[in-house]
């Protein structure tokens, strides 16, 4: 098969017949006849499958056929010999072609090192300047041979298995039914079933049947006789008589076999023909196709998980459901899955604490219309919103915590700058439930990856709690008022940008029997020992943190969290208070109550160290006096 030049071509350009004239629809390549009738009918036996338009598509245009390429990157080597490589459009300032061709080659390679659905952990950003001019198909070969000779290194792997044999001697298992059939006249022989502990294993199998491909399908010298110095590694193990079972097989191995996973999906896609796509046919001899958003997706959250190392960074967060409970079920409907969620790794200091959540579009948005929302989908914004509500109402809900939400699109000539927050709710801007739109720079690598490590940053500073204010419970005394329904008057209302949880103590079980009946909690007001007073009066918490002694039954003590229905705030005197069947102590009712009506409770939250509380305020671990802390 001849070497030829490989066919190079952005997402979303035009492939034309060489033989006919241009169509001048954009970036145009063009292709020799039979390399685009190859192409043409490849895509017309895929045409219906899944994702097919996606990748390419066939059109007319004044007589005149011609393709259009979709969301898919990667190459295609047509049966003629003809490698097509797809590139992701990456928009660079300069306007060389071949340097941006080769700044698409090698930010392409870097998408792929970091591609979660690959595993492709073996490559290395170090040796891809030196192979930027190499079609990706060759490079990905390249990968893949110094797997096979990592595996080398570490020793292939041997396992038993079960062999049928005649033999001359007993060993095993004898198969009476073979032994009548086969050996009743030859009594030297056994029919016997054993194991034996032998490298002709499947998972080895595929590999040399990968190998054996690759030599035929690569049109680089350096690739081809590594495949054949390699198989000489695997002289005693035949290419597999069944791909499909082996190959299934070995997918379900064990732990054993872990130095093998990456192999063996890569090894999957080879042998099947297929990229990342369902695609195969007659007309092509290989296709190795990657979803273009699935790439930047997955790079960007290797990013963060790189560079944002005082947070913990989850992909594909599947933690909630959109619906949390159907029908008399008590499982979820409609899984969410933010590409990206960061969360502050030191969850009991609660000023400083943050939830971002991160989605990645690879769409092309534009600064100068905001007429048309600069081309935003709104199915994103309702998704994003969905995000901010279910993980506002998780584990940090007692905390009061509102997600910080980032959209991350491509960096274009159209799109430069990050856009004016988006604030969804009024009520809640002050905490944070906005939006952020960030145009992420994949040309601006800078040296060493600074670049990428600038922008995270920048995302960081965008979305993160800019307040950090120091963790404080500390309480500056303001006054004792003489009339408790002062606490009512405006000029002693508190800054309600300040957010405080109400840490209240239970003396008795019959007292948290009497809160959970009447969802009130009460605080004691006036000169009493552990009564409110000065600035706490004025405080009305957002969250109510409840914890009950120790005790047989609870060694531990109990805790429970609430929220706090903050326009039902009460004063109640003594008489109100036995209306309420309030079980009075040893000390009897008080003059008056500030009672605090408790809304959902908050069954599962993060630890609360009530102890620790204690002293972060300078109060002993024996005063049980309501303790407000600001976050």
């Amino acid at each position: 098969m001849a070497k030829t030049k490989p066919a190079v071509i952005h997402e979303f350009g035009i492939l034309s017949d060489k033989s006919k004239n241009r169509v001048f629809l954009g970036e145009e390549v063009q292709l020799e006849h039979k390399t685009f009738e190859n192409l043409w009918n490849f895509i017309l036996e895929n045409k219906g499958g899944q994702d097919a338009d996606d990748v390419m598509s066939v059109h007319v245009k004044g007589g005149r056929p011609y393709i259009k390429t979709g969301r898919y990157v990667g190459t295609i080597q047509t049966k003629d010999g003809q490698v097509i490589e797809i590139l992701p459009k990456i928009y660079k300032t300069g306007n060389m072609e071949e340097d941006d061709k080769k700044l698409c080659r090698r930010v392409f390679l870097k998408m792929l090192a970091s591609f979660q659905q690959s595993q492709a952990k073996s490559f290395q950003d170090a040796n891809l300047d030196t192979r930027e001019n190499f079609p990706i198909l060759e490079v990905y070969i390249s990968r893949y041979l110094s797997e096979v000779e990592r595996l080398l290194m570490d020793g292939i792997k041997k396992n038993y298995t079960q062999i049928e044999e005649n033999q001359k001697f007993l060993k095993g298992k004898l198969l009476i039914q073979k032994q009548i059939s086969k050996n009743c006249a030859d009594k030297t022989k056994f029919a016997v079933r054993y194991l034996k502990y032998i490298e002709n294993i499947p998972q080895n199998r595929i590999i040399v049947s990968t190998l054996y491909k690759l030599s035929k399908i690569s049109q680089l010298t350096n690739n081809i006789n590594r495949c054949y110095s390699l198989l000489s590694f695997f002289s005693d193990i035949p290419p597999s008589s069944n791909i499909e079972a082996d190959l299934n097989f070995s997918l379900r191995s064990n732990r054993l076999f872990s130095t093998y996973e990456n192999l063996l999906q890569w090894s999957s896609q080879f042998l099947l023909n297929k990229g990342f796509t369902t695609f195969s046919g007659n007309h092509v001899n290989q296709s190795l196709l990657f979803s273009a958003e699935k790439l930047f997706e997955s790079f960007i959250a290797h990013l963060f998980k790189k560079y944002a190392k005082d947070y913990a960074v989850s992909s594909q967060h599947s933690k909630y459901f959109l619906v949390d409970k159907y029908g008399d079920t008590e499982h979820g409907k409609f899984r969410l899955r933010p590409d990206i969620v960061v969360e502050s790794k030191d969850a009991g200091n609660f000023s400083a604490y943050d939830t971002i959540i991160i989605d990645t579009k690879w769409k092309n948005l534009d600064s100068s219309m905001p007429d048309k929302n600069y081309l935003i989908d709104i199915k994103d914004m309702y998704q994003l919103y969905a995000y901010g509500q279910k993980y506002h109402l998780g584990d940090s809900y007692f905390l009061d915590i509102i997600p910080k939400l980032v959209l991350v699109y491509p960096y274009t000539e159209k799109f430069k700058a990050e856009l004016k927050p988006f604030v969804y709710e009024e009520v809640k801007a002050k905490y944070g439930l906005k939006l952020v739109v960030y145009p992420f720079n994949l040309a601006d690598e800078g040296t060493h990856g600074d670049g990428y490590k600038r922008q995270i940053g920048e995302i960081m500073s965008l979305a993160a709690n800019q307040k950090k204010t120091p963790f404080s419970v500390q309480i500056k005394e303001m006054q004792v008022f003489d009339d408790v329904n002062d606490i009512l008057i405006d000029d002693y209302k508190i800054d309600s940008n300040n957010r405080y949880m109400l840490i209240g103590y239970c003396r008795s079980k019959e007292h948290l029997e009497w809160v959970q009946r009447n969802k009130l909690y009460n605080v004691r007001l006036g000169d009493r020992r552990g009564a409110l007073r000065g600035m706490d009066l004025q405080i009305i918490p957002s969250r109510i943190v409840i914890y009950t002694g120790k005790s047989k039954e609870k060694p531990e003590g109990e805790l429970f969290v609430y929220t706090v229905n903050q326009s039902e705030i009460l004063v109640a005197d003594a008489q109100k208070m036995r209306e309420l069947n309030y079980p009075a102590g040893s000390n009897g009712i008080g003059d008056f109550y500030k009672l605090f009506s408790l809304g959902t409770e908050i069954r599962q939250h993060k630890h609360i160290d009530i102890a620790k509380l204690k002293r972060d305020s300078g109060r002993s671990e024996e005063s049980y006096k309501p303790l407000f802390v600001k976050y």
